[in-house]
């Protein structure tokens, strides 16, 4: 989506701690990048916001935090999209009022946009657009090669990674009792430093998903990285029985929803407790017709970009 408006001079502001991409503000006269110096410079340009749209990842827009612009008149600031970056349920693993103070979200899924109603003020719409992430990667060009790796990436947070982190030689030796390498990512915001991870171990710091197919396993969590390994591979993952992290306690109206990232664990996979992976000779068979129709439900719309530009041609 960057791409999109930056190549049809589009006036853009890219908010930024780190700069992100490998393009240049000569070379683009209709880009500004704003460093994030600390908080409070954040907070300040933040309030002082103006323009058409704006564009996040971050959920929480409206709080003290993460404010939205106060400048006049009103119709001078922008309107609020988010953009999701992960394909888990919206209930449980987001805080309360994440989503509530957009005017649109563009959801990766019909699942996840039903699951979304009720989280949203009567202001916010909703569109069901597919997942931008998915946007540049064809699954069918990807080519594997067998390398004997497998890949162990937990969720952020201090439930279930600490558990994994603390008992992460158990999860080595499982692998290299079948002959697999480890290969350790973490979420940007897990401090390594706090844990011994053994010299064994091999650290992957990408960020985004075009490496995910050179590896033959996955063993994680609850995170959504399962089903974005299971749409580009459709290859196995072992999901670790571990503390889910739970930010938020869902309603009456929510208790029948089946969470993605709960129902996932038993389709992709199988589940297992750190202390029993001694016990597994391999890791689980899978059936391929019902993993493929899962995948297909929660990502129902591929042509995501597309869906997405087409919408803001209204504003």
């Amino acid at each position: 989506m960057f791409d999109y408006f930056l190549h049809n001079n589009f006036n853009l502001k890219l908010l930024c701690i780190d700069y992100p991409f490998d393009i240049s503000e000569s070379t683009y006269p209709n880009l500004e990048v704003i460093k994030i110096k600390n908080n409070t410079h954040k907070i300040k340009i933040l309030k002082n916001l103006k323009g058409d749209m704006f564009f996040t990842t971050t959920p929480s827009i409206g709080t003290s935090i993460f404010p939205k612009s106060k400048v006049y008149p009103k119709e001078s600031r922008p309107s609020y999209m988010y953009l999701f970056h992960s394909l888990v349920s919206p209930n449980e693993m987001y805080i309360k009022n994440s989503f509530k103070n957009f005017d649109v979200i563009f959801s990766p899924s019909e699942t996840i946009s039903k699951q979304l109603k009720i989280l949203v003020s009567r202001d916010t719409e909703i569109v069901t657009s597919g997942y931008l992430l998915f946007n540049n990667i064809d699954k069918y060009s990807l080519r594997f090669s067998k390398n004997n790796k497998v890949l162990v990436a937990p969720t952020w947070g201090k439930e279930g990674v600490n558990e994994i982190l603390n008992n992460i030689n158990q999860i080595y030796d499982f692998n290299s009792k079948l002959g697999f390498e480890t290969v350790f990512r973490p979420h940007p915001m897990t401090d390594l430093k706090k844990f011994d991870i053994g010299s064994g171990i091999i650290l992957d710091l990408n960020l985004d998903l075009k490496n995910l197919h050179e590896y033959e396993h996955l063993i994680t969590d609850y995170s959504g990285i399962a089903l974005e390994y299971g749409y580009l591979t459709g290859r196995s993952i072992l999901f670790l029985d571990v503390k889910k992290k739970i930010k938020r306690k869902v309603g009456k109206l929510e208790t029948s929803y089946l969470f993605i990232e709960d129902e996932m664990r038993t389709t992709l996979g199988d589940i297992a407790k750190i202390d029993d992976l001694s016990k597994l000779k391999q890791f689980p068979e899978i059936n391929q017709n019902e993993y493929s129709k899962y995948i297909n439900l929660i990502n129902s719309h591929l042509e995501s970009l597309e869906k997405t530009i087409d919408y803001l041609g209204k504003f």
